[in-house]
């Protein structure tokens, strides 16, 4: 339940800042976007609701000896998760109300300002996070890493799902190629920040639950990097040619979706325990049930992974290059969109499986 909270709360929060980053660009450097208020209000509503998953997750830990009302209470003004939602809940407010009383769809001044807005939540979001309990800058790392990967996947997912256009225009993509790659590489710097403090052994992480999402969460973005190309490069070529038979909106939707499974993983990431030092937490909690039902390797009690390159790691390798290059002819001959979509699953699965199988004790 915790992490579906969790996932939803990522959702919600992406929704808003696309769409409002698509209302904040001229119109005719966008898709036509329709979300009604309603929506937008409940979206906003939503974010400080699902916040509360992991307070509450908290307080149901800690508090049958003392009591759960006492200890939400407790979280709520002297934890620092509890700040953090009292932060984001009155950031809501603010930006609910400003939404209710503006057309944020209309005038671009109120829309940047629901960016700036975002961006505090995003913060308050950071200053609840495990990086930010670490070090001081943590809540930076965490906060940067959150709005790059809200703000891409929040557009595509606005442009996929709630444009009215069929294809959106080369002039969308003038401007949101070069946004997507600044997002990529923030995601990729900001995620290499966290792991510094979250998980220094990263190999070795994979023996618990927390590498293995994290593992997951790799694969999938990579494999959103693999549509980012279609998208952006080969798509956008074949709409400068004026070839318009492609469903470029389909192929948009599938990278958003995508990017939502990486919301998932990142969800199951906050239930699990950081594995800071991975023989200490081992000696706590078993290893990754996934882990040992894939390699049938048991850690002991000095555990250290290495990755040796092996003909089944390479077997699997190769399937995945065979299943992403059957994607791309897929978007090419313009199938649907479940094979096309499966695909990339089974690619996925593929790489997991190819590094799961290179893994040694």
């Amino acid at each position: 339940m915790f992490i579906v909270a969790k996932a939803m709360l990522y959702l919600c929060f992406s929704i808003l800042i696309g769409t409002f980053i698509l209302y904040s660009v001229q119109k005719t450097k966008r898709p036509e976007v329709c979300i009604k208020k309603p929506w937008l209000l409940m979206l906003i509503a939503l974010v400080p609701v699902f916040g509360l998953g992991e307070l509450m997750r908290l307080t149901l830990h800690l508090g049958e000896g003392i009591g759960y009302w006492l200890t939400f209470q407790n979280i709520v003004f002297s934890f620092e998760i509890g700040k953090g939602l009292l932060f984001l809940t009155g950031i809501s407010i603010l930006l609910f109300f400003m939404v209710m009383f503006n057309d944020v769809g209309e005038e671009r001044f109120f829309a940047g300002l629901s960016i700036v807005l975002l961006t505090g939540m995003a913060l308050s979001i950071g200053y609840a996070s495990h990086a930010a309990s670490l070090d001081s800058l943590g809540i930076f790392a965490h906060s940067l890493h959150f709005l790059a990967v809200t703000a891409w996947s929040g557009t595509l997912l606005a442009v996929g799902f709630f444009s009215k256009d069929k294809t959106p225009g080369l002039s969308f993509y003038k401007w949101f190629t070069p946004f997507a790659l600044v997002c990529l590489f923030i995601v990729i710097g900001a995620g290499i920040w966290l792991m510094s403090y979250i998980v220094p052994e990263y190999v070795n992480g994979y023996l618990l639950n927390y590498g293995q999402a994290l593992l997951i969460k790799h694969i999938l973005l990579f494999v959103v990097i693999f549509y980012s190309l279609i998208n952006g490069v080969w798509l956008k070529k074949k709409l400068k040619e004026g070839d318009d038979s492609l469903s470029l909106k389909k192929w948009i939707r599938a990278e958003g979706i995508l990017l939502f499974f990486v919301f998932a993983a990142t969800a199951v990431l906050s239930q699990q325990t950081p594995p800071h030092d991975v023989e200490e937490t081992l000696k706590m909690e078993k290893p990754s049930p996934l882990f040992s039902f894939i390699t049938g390797l048991n850690p002991g009690d000095n555990p250290m992974l290495s990755i040796e390159i092996s003909l089944m790691s390479l077997g699997w390798l190769f399937a995945c290059m065979i299943l992403l290059t059957g994607v791309f002819f897929g978007i090419k001959k313009n199938i649907g969109f479940l094979p096309v979509f499966g695909g990339s699953i089974l690619a996925a699965c593929s790489l997991y499986l190819a590094v799961m199988s290179s893994l040694f004790l």
